[in-house]
Parts: structure tokens; C-alpha cells; sequence
């Protein structure tokens, strides 16, 4: 378990410009001991599971891997978005770690531990409240690349990881720019959190061995908050809809932005892997990082992704000056970057005869312009 700071509530989204005041969170629901009582009611908070044939993990899962409809898990037990998420989370490490064990137990205990602010993500909810904006950065292929090639490995990586394969373990490229997009980032007055689809256990070594300052990035005060493939959600298509009809089904297990901003207007992802991800008003598409790339002899290929990262701090950098001199929120100033947002810009440029700045004005000005999904 990680040391973390005491998690709050998540503030309302910030809607105003660089003087406004952060909206301090709300105290954390008090604990009550309430639970459930039978396997009906443990089913009841579950998505039907996957069929085998669609699941690629489904002969390899441990412990229970049941998906929790997150609404129905909120709304009953009095939970924000973030804790309902690290219940599923400690349920299925409870019954991975305790084979056999009583599945309605299991349920009580993680909604206990959820009770008394214990986050095996280290999410510092009080940290990601007050920041003005919150940057979600995918690790696999985004912020490193890593890989079992002991030739390729010798001479370009930046950490090794010898609890990997024998003889020498996974070999792990970094981004270049990670380092500064980091401070950046945070200096501007956003806040950093990893999340990864992988597996906890190699995701987290990995992270224990990258240090910043000095300091393992598992424990690095730089990161508001590190999540893996238990927090991927699924989604029932009558979720938040009286009509089911004009609901969102989510089925593929993906990451959930609402987890750091419920309104959506504070944060974004920068990720490789848009099948994960189903907000794509707040997604910004990043290049795969391959070391096998970066490090051969394409030298075009070595230069652009050493600005690759610079480029996405630059985007925030001009949606943060952007947010200070107008009376909008990170999310649309940061609009015209996205997945859905490029589509509109390219559309008014091919199309509209504007140039790229006018583009991205007109877009942050019109932020109905781009559609609210694919």
C-alpha cells in the first residue's frame, strides 16, 4: 500500500479564469458500516460479464474480475466517482489474493477501506480539487516503451528491470521531454496522474525505478495519482439516461476521466490508444513511442519524437493563457488538440478557408462546432 495524502471530494470544475479561487472539496462521506447482505445484491451492482469469446484476458483473469455499474455502486452507497472506482478496484485484489473467499465479504471489506480513504492508486483527490487543470498521461507506448531485446536494450534504454524475463529482465525506453512536461505541467498549476492499462504489478516496478529529483515516481509528490488496468470501467448502456436508448454502453474496459472531474471541463489524457478511451473531447492522440524507432537510424523519425512531448506542453501552455485572459474552462480552451477537436479543425481549414490560429479561435469560441462523439 502507498502512502498517500488524505483524499477529499472532488471540487466542482473550476469555470472561471487565472483570479478565480479554487472550489475547496467537500468532506469525505462518513463511514457507516452499511454493506450488502446477499450475492443478489452483489449481482445487482455488477455488469453482465463479457463473453469469453470478445474477453482476450478471460483464461488468464485471477480473482473475481466483475465490472460494477458505477452509477448504482454512487448512488447507494453515497460514494464520489473516484472512490466507487478504487472499491472495484480493492474487490478484485481481495479475491485474487484470498481464493475462495466469500464474495459478499470481499464487497464489504473494499467498501470499508473505501470508507476510510485507503486508495491503493495513491489518488490525492484533495491535490487534483484544487488544480486548475489536470493532465492524465498513458504510460505503454506514450511515456515509455518497453520490451524484452537484449541487443536493442544494451544500448538504448532507461531503466532495466530485473524482475522481468531472465536472464535481464524488460528493458524501458522514456519519452524524451517527460521530465519537463512534468514540471511544466505542474508549474502552470495542473496536476500529473498515470494511467495504465497494463497490469498493476509490472507497471508499478517499472514506476518504483523511474525517479524524478531523486525520487521513485511511486512515491514522488509530482504525481497526484497512479492507475492500472483495475480502474478500466465498463459502462450499462441505461447509466445516467432515463432512456437506454440514448445512453453510452462502454465495452471495452476504458479509462473514465470523470474519476478526476466529473463535468469533464479540467482534464485531459494524452494517450497512444484510443480504444481505451471513450471521451474524446478531452483526448489528445499521441504518436506510439517505439525505442526500437528511436533509437535507429531514422533520424527524422529521432528529432520529431524529441519534440513530441514539448509539443503537447506547448498546446497547454497556449490553452492555459488562453483560459487566463478569457472566462472559459481548461477543457475547451484545450478543445481544438483533441481527437474530436482536430476533426473540426481540419474541416474549417480544408473547408472553410481559415488557417490553423484562426481554426483553433474559431473553435474555442464555437465549442458546439465539434461533435460530442465519433
Amino acid at each position: 500500500m502507498f502512502r498517500f495524502s488524505l483524499p477529499l471530494l472532488l471540487a466542482t470544475s473550476l469555470l472561471g479564469c487565472a483570479a478565480a479561487p479554487a472550489t475547496r472539496p467537500s468532506e469525505p462521506p462518513a463511514v457507516t458500516g452499511a454493506g450488502i447482505a446477499s450475492m443478489a445484491d452483489l449481482d445487482a451492482l455488477t455488469i453482465p460479464p463479457l463473453p469469453a469469446w470478445v474477453d482476450k484476458y478471460a483464461d488468464t483473469n485471477q480473482g473475481d474480475q466483475r465490472f460494477f455499474n458505477m452509477s448504482r455502486v454512487m448512488e447507494r452507497f453515497k460514494l464520489v466517482r473516484a472512490q466507487a472506482v478504487e472499491l472495484q478496484n480493492h474487490y478484485r485484489d481481495l479475491t485474487r489474493a484470498t481464493p475462495g473467499i466469500d464474495p459478499v465479504q470481499a464487497f464489504n471489506t473494499a467498501l470499508d477501506r473505501v470508507l476510510h480513504n485507503q486508495f491503493q492508486s495513491r489518488l490525492d483527490l484533495e491535490r487534483i480539487g484544487k488544480a486548475r487543470f489536470i493532465v492524465v498521461f498513458d504510460l505503454d507506448e506514450t511515456l515509455w516503451d518497453q520490451y524484452y531485446a537484449p541487443e536493442t536494450g544494451a544500448t538504448c534504454h532507461d531503466l532495466v528491470i530485473r524482475e522481468g524475463k531472465p536472464p535481464a529482465g524488460r528493458y524501458v525506453k522514456l519519452t524524451p521531454g517527460w521530465q519537463q512536461a512534468f514540471e511544466r505541467i505542474q508549474a502552470l498549476g495542473g496536476a500529473v496522474v498515470l494511467f495504465s492499462a497494463n497490469l498493476e504489478e509490472p507497471t508499478l516496478e517499472n514506476l518504483a525505478q523511474w525517479k524524478l529529483d531523486g525520487v521513485p515516481l511511486t512515491e514522488s509528490p509530482a504525481i497526484a495519482g497512479i492507475l492500472t488496468n483495475e480502474h478500466l470501467i465498463l459502462q450499462d448502456k441505461s447509466e445516467g439516461v432515463t432512456d437506454p436508448r440514448k445512453g453510452s454502453p462502454i465495452r471495452e474496459p476504458s479509462k473514465d476521466l470523470r474519476i478526476f472531474d466529473e463535468e469533464l471541463r479540467r482534464v485531459i489524457i494524452v494517450d497512444d490508444n484510443p480504444t481505451r478511451l471513450f471521451q474524446m473531447r478531452n483526448a489528445r492522440i499521441f504518436k506510439k513511442f517505439e525505442a526500437d524507432t528511436y533509437c535507429g537510424l531514422d533520424r527524422l523519425m529521432h528529432v520529431t519524437f524529441d519534440n513530441a512531448l514539448p509539443q503537447v506542453v506547448r498546446e497547454i501552455e497556449d490553452s492555459v493563457q488562453y483560459m487566463n485572459r478569457s472566462e472559459t474552462d481548461f477543457a475547451t480552451a484545450f478543445l481544438p488538440f483533441t481527437s474530436l477537436g482536430q476533426v473540426t479543425l481540419r474541416f474549417l481549414m480544408e473547408s472553410g478557408r481559415l488557417d490553423r490560429d484562426q481554426a483553433i479561435d474559431y473553435v474555442r469560441h464555437n465549442p458546439k462546432s465539434v461533435d460530442p462523439r465519433y
